[in-house]
């Protein structure tokens, strides 16, 4: 069920709360667990899957977000999908130390090719306040990786992109966080509480292999894509009528948007 933003303020409020006893340094990461720089089987629902680690303070105080924008290595690199999420439909778990966001290039890998999947993550830090309500800030950082869609290849299997022999390949930014302040925002009397970053170059090295997905987690992921893809009006892939239904009368006309250019959401406790 898609949670509502009252939901999701709920979360991060409590979130705040618990957070005033966080120690610091603190390094959280974000790692692009899938697709790889591999070649997979072309699929209606090409999974993309994040895990961001110590999501209190990732959400809470580095403000992040993501987006992705998939290329056909083929006539000029048409752009032929996007996608983004903003942190308010983040629904971050308190009590795992990994927290998965994940969406669909729904449609858009049914067919043989070579794809680029640029991606980006959004942050600000202590450093970049006081800001105008007119400035645009945020510290950008973009990595791309390569994949191909062949007839006879592997199918999509989230625990083998991330097993022991492979995890550590994964592509990821890191952040470490030393502490807290509160910054002014804008000419009035409003503040913010951002998190102090140490340096972003050189950052801490990542270990993504600390947010492997295992069989029950990537199973949810996989439910949840079929049931989005389900909840379409004309969907390309066979769902149950029951199903399909209850989907479809939850979450109606909204759902049909957040699957098609949104991003699902779907917390899995590590």
């Amino acid at each position: 069920m898609f949670p509502s933003k009252n939901a999701v303020w709920l979360l991060l409020a409590l979130l705040t709360c618990w957070s005033s006893a966080q120690s610091f340094p603190s390094i959280t990461e974000v790692d692009l667990l899938f697709p790889r720089n591999d070649t997979y089987a072309p699929t209606v629902f090409m999974p993309v899957v994040f895990a961001i680690q110590n999501p209190t303070v990732a959400l809470t105080y580095l403000d992040l977000a993501l987006e992705w924008t998939l290329l056909q290595l083929i006539n000029g690199k048409a752009v032929v999908g996007t996608g983004s999420i903003a942190k308010y439909l983040f629904t971050p778990s308190v009590t795992g130390p990994s927290y998965y966001e994940y969406s669909s290039l729904y449609n858009l890998t049914t067919l043989e090719g070579t794809w680029s999947l640029s991606w980006t993550v959004s942050s600000i830090n202590c450093t970049q306040f006081p800001i105008s309500n007119s400035s645009t800030f945020g510290y950008i950082q973009r990595n791309t990786v390569i994949f191909t869609t062949k007839n006879g290849a592997q199918a999509t299997d989230l625990v083998a992109a991330t097993a022991d022999d492979i995890c550590a390949s994964a592509e990821s930014f890191t952040f470490n966080v030393t502490g807290i302040e509160k910054k002014p925002v804008g000419s009035g009397n409003s503040v913010t509480t951002c998190g102090v970053v140490a340096s972003m170059s050189p950052a801490p090295s990542p270990n993504p292999c600390a947010a492997q997905l295992n069989a029950t987690g990537a199973s949810s992921i996989s439910a949840a894509l079929m049931a989005s893809a389900c909840s379409l009006p004309s969907s390309l892939i066979s769902c149950p009528a029951k199903s399909a239904g209850r989907i479809q009368a939850q979450l109606g006309g909204l759902m049909w948007v957040v699957a098609t250019f949104g991003w699902l959401l779907y917390t899995i406790v590590g």
